[in-house]
């Protein structure tokens, strides 16, 4: 059985087993991984993004999901959480919060003044 490692940046997250076929945000669902998403797995509101630096034990980007995210970001290894299928173990970047990256550089700058 397949298996995904989460990270938030170089942190260790979880490692959860999952279905061979089954998508990325539905094993993280599964496996209660925070990934953010809005639109229930449609590849319309692409905020489930995560990174996947060795790409060989998921699928192929489907053209929905080449389009929206375009060729440089799945160049970086960018996929769609909601759309990558996971077919053998890999490990999965999820990126920081924006809001959460703006707070956190905000009150670094107000320590240092």
């Amino acid at each position: 059985m397949p298996s995904i490692t989460f990270y938030n940046g170089t942190s260790l997250l979880k490692k959860v087993e999952a279905t061979k076929g089954r998508t990325i945000l539905a094993t993280a669902k599964q496996g209660r991984v925070a990934l953010r998403h809005k639109c229930g797995g449609k590849a319309s509101c692409l905020t489930c993004k995560v990174t996947i630096p060795d790409q060989s034990a998921i699928s192929a980007p489907e053209p929905k999901e080449a389009r929206k995210l375009g060729e440089s970001n799945l160049e970086k290894g960018i996929r769609l959480s909601c759309q990558t299928r996971v077919y053998g173990d890999i490990e999965a970047v999820i990126p920081e919060d924006p809001y959460k990256a703006r707070i956190r550089a905000l009150l670094e700058q107000a320590r240092q003044e």
